[in-house]
């Protein structure tokens, strides 16, 4: 039977189907069958992980198609999961956020934990939500992400200090040093 892609669609369901069956591998009634099912597992990643290297290490002298194989969405994850991705985390953090309607600054990123603040001050729920799925399917091993609200809003306050200012008269407006007209 030759080989046929899946569709993204496909990718993703069997992608899930997996997370679902090596999750379950620590329900199995008959522990030591658990354990050696595990550990196959792990085994046949680690294989599968030093052919991906292999095959890395070659395409180094065309990035051009590394990056294009990385693009791919089921073959990027991979290469996330053996810490593969030519991408540097950060350049991955800026285009998932870049990626999404509203993007939020990014206020750091360092080690394993981001903090980014979303505009317009919301912070809703299911902005927070969409900033923390973006990042996970991009750089999953940034673990804690910090949202805060704030942006736009904030600065559409009017500063304490001119409230107490006195008003300026009409046509008498602060020196333009002659070249207001």
């Amino acid at each position: 039977m030759p080989w046929e892609p899946w569709d993204e669609a496909q990718a993703r369901h069997q992608a899930a189907l997996a997370e679902e069956r090596l999750s379950g591998l620590d329900g199995l009634p008959d522990g030591l069958a658990a354990a050696r099912a595990a550990e196959t597992v792990e085994t046949l990643v680690g294989l599968y992980g030093q052919c991906l290297g292999r095959i890395t290490a070659h395409l180094a002298e065309h990035p051009d198609l590394l990056a294009r194989l990385a693009a791919d969405e089921l073959v990027g994850h991979l290469l996330l999961v053996h810490d593969l991705h030519p991408d540097p985390v950060e350049t991955r953090v800026t285009e998932a956020l870049a990626a999404l309607p509203d993007p939020p600054e990014v206020l750091e990123l360092s080690g394993t934990a981001l903090r980014v603040r979303v505009r317009g001050g919301c912070g809703s729920a299911g902005a927070e939500q969409a900033v923390r799925d973006a990042v996970a399917a991009r750089a999953p091993e940034i673990e804690d992400v910090t949202v805060e609200s704030g942006g736009a809003a904030a600065e559409a306050l009017i500063p304490v200090d001119a409230l107490f200012r006195a008003p300026t008269p009409v046509g008498q407006g602060a020196s333009c040093g002659g070249a207001c007209g």
